[in-house]
């Protein structure tokens, strides 16, 4: 019977040295990279990158989403990430930083669809390490407009993350109607010289033009019961009664919701709970999003 345990344990130990060996030849074969990639729009240039986890794959996936003008690129969340064994892929929309064409929130929304396609193909996630049963959305801001939509317009998609995420179509008047920051809106959007072809006439008649259509709460019934994570900051920039609280709940009432809202004490940007965010964005994703 001693001889038996001996030898049963000498196995297991055995096994498990093999696997921890196959382990790290794993990682030092494939380490982690970043590699330089070109998404074409309609025929536009579109810059990008992923941070590609160590090991052979093929990894879970997050499409990282920049906000507007995307100052906040939220690269530390991609760096915790990868730590973690996700791939992490950043890109920005046409007309914006260099992208070639001109930028504009419903290009910004099929951009996503864009990356999407390109990384689903058999051929680019088996090149990238991509699990293709395994995407997931994370955006700041309008990134996390982006993500929302990126989502519900796309059945493929496993799960989606919105850091004080904007609806660009609040209200099905859009952001910049309220009179109270219609100024204030386009006078920032003059400014942004990094977005190509873009100004404060151009996004108020964008919105005015497209709000129904970029009114996220009225696209939520093909979520499917896919697992959404919202995080929300109480401030002025994206305002919780107007533009996320109706989303949450909308996003409630779809059929077997499996949505996590959390709200966080600080700034648009998160800059003094940047752990905080880090650690609720990887404990929604290694626990809901590795299987689908």
């Amino acid at each position: 019977m001693k001889l038996t345990y001996m030898l049963s344990l000498f196995v297991i130990v055995t096994i498990m040295n093999l696997s921890n060996i196959a382990y790290a030849k794993s990682i030092a074969d494939y380490p982690a990279r970043t590699i330089e990639l070109t998404f074409n729009a309609d025929g536009k240039r579109m810059s990008g990158f992923i941070y590609q986890a160590a090991g052979i794959g093929p990894h879970p996936t997050v499409l990282l989403l920049h906000g507007y003008p995307g100052n906040e690129k939220s690269l530390d969340v991609a760096q915790a990430l990868r730590r973690e064994g996700w791939n992490v892929i950043f890109f920005h929309y046409r007309g914006a930083w260099g992208s070639e064409g001109e930028f504009s929130f419903v290009n910004a929304e099929q951009d996503v669809q864009t990356v999407l396609q390109y990384i689903s193909r058999e051929d680019n996630a088996t090149k990238l390490h991509i699990d293709r049963n395994l995407i997931s959305l994370v955006g700041h801001s309008m990134g996390g407009h982006m993500a929302i939509a990126g989502i519900l317009d796309n059945q493929s998609v496993n799960c989606a993350v919105a850091y004080d995420g904007a609806n660009l179509g609040v209200s099905d008047v859009g952001i910049i109607a309220d009179p109270e920051t219609t100024l204030p809106w386009k006078e920032y959007s003059d400014s942004l010289f990094m977005l190509n072809g873009w100004s404060g006439d151009k996004a108020q008649q964008e919105l005015k033009e497209h709000s129904k259509a970029l009114n996220l709460v009225r696209r939520v019934k093909t979520l499917n019961g896919r697992p959404v994570l919202l995080v929300a900051a109480d401030t002025d920039v994206i305002p919780l009664k107007s533009h996320i609280e109706p989303l949450l709940a909308a996003l409630r009432n779809t059929q077997d919701s499996h949505i996590t809202y959390k709200l966080i004490d600080d700034d648009h940007s998160f800059n003094s709970s940047r752990t905080e965010l880090i650690n609720t964005t990887l404990s929604f994703l290694n626990t809901k999003c590795k299987t689908r």
